[in-house]
């Protein structure tokens, strides 16, 4: 498994390789052409525009119920974009609807890791937000598959400026290991003044592969317990969204040897692309999103992937 950023300028070379499990564009207009499912968002980079590149080994690449996914015998990148005009709930549970059902029916029955773009995030959908009507929709969707032994994968969700609901995944054939913050109530937990039902994800998902631990990290904000922290204040907001991740870290126990291998940073204002960023965080690479974050008052999210080192080679 690699996780990678490309410029537009790589496009074509991007499209003949046979090992990549899925493709994100962000701020792209150019048409992807590639066998391997493409994502094409409505998110912009606070730079140029760039490719995230998912890939494993050799993939095999599909189109069925709408879903373009692919699969290389341990992951599974499947994709799905559905128009997000109204009635949010019902087009959240379609979505996911149609991707339990194509992941199991390969074979990978168990969710790890979902990303979740959509417009109007703080807009009014029947007499509720669009982001808590999504999450109707997805518990709807969810509630089954958790009941046969699914589990519910770490995720992001952000508002985009226009367009389609996208959702993408990426799930395996063995289960990962939920992992929860100390600092954080679950969000899966969450009382009901955040809406009818709460968010189904965990705050981040541990697996085994390739010989390392990886740990894929949720949208992660300025949420202590399960309260916004320092609203206005962008720097007090950074210094606890970073210490919420450093506690995830800790938590999931991948070793001092440990290497942050991604990180992607969502934020509503393109100044605070200026905020300082501790060690490791601002050394790892990294992608800086245009978007709105799922609650108002918080104005960035920051969701990475971390890997300890080889299993059997820690001091």
């Amino acid at each position: 498994m690699r996780i990678s950023y490309y410029p537009l300028d790589r496009r074509e070379e991007l499209e003949g390789r046979g090992d990549i499990l899925g493709v994100v564009g962000y701020g792209i207009e150019a048409a992807w052409r590639g066998r391997a499912p493409y994502v094409a968002t409505a998110l912009a980079p606070m730079g140029p525009p760039m490719y995230e590149v998912i890939a494993g080994g050799p993939a095999i690449s599909v189109i069925r119920e709408g879903v373009h996914y692919a699969h290389d015998g341990e992951w599974l990148f499947a994709s799905v974009a559905l128009a997000a005009r109204d009635a949010m709930a019902s087009v959240a549970a379609e979505a996911y609807g149609r991707i339990l059902r194509v992941a199991e029916g390969e074979g990978y029955g168990y969710l790890i890791r979902a990303w979740q773009y959509f417009p109007d995030i703080h807009a009014t959908d029947e007499g509720l937000e669009r982001y808590r009507q999504f999450n109707r929709g997805r518990h709807r969707a969810l509630e089954a598959y958790l009941a046969r032994g699914g589990l519910r994968p770490a995720a992001t969700c952000i508002g985009a400026p226009r367009g389609d609901l996208t959702l993408h995944v990426l799930a395996r054939r063995v289960p990962g290991i939920a992992i929860e913050n100390p600092r954080q109530v679950s969000a899966y937990r969450y009382p009901d003044i955040y809406g009818p039902r709460p968010p189904d994800f965990v705050r981040a998902m541990k697996v085994a592969s390739a010989g390392r631990e990886w740990l894929w990290i949720s949208g992660t904000a300025a949420i202590v317990g399960h309260e916004s922290q320092a609203p206005g204040d962008r720097e007090a907001q950074a210094r606890e969204t970073f210490a919420n991740l450093d506690a995830l870290v800790a938590c999931a126990g991948l070793g001092a040897d440990r290497q942050v291998l991604a990180v992607k940073a969502y934020m509503r204002d393109p100044d605070d692309a200026r905020l300082s960023w501790p060690r490791p965080w601002r050394t790892a690479p990294a992608l800086t999103l245009r978007g709105d974050i799922c609650r108002s008052e918080l104005a960035l999210e920051i969701e990475a992937v971390v890997a300890g080192g080889a299993r059997g080679e820690r001091r």
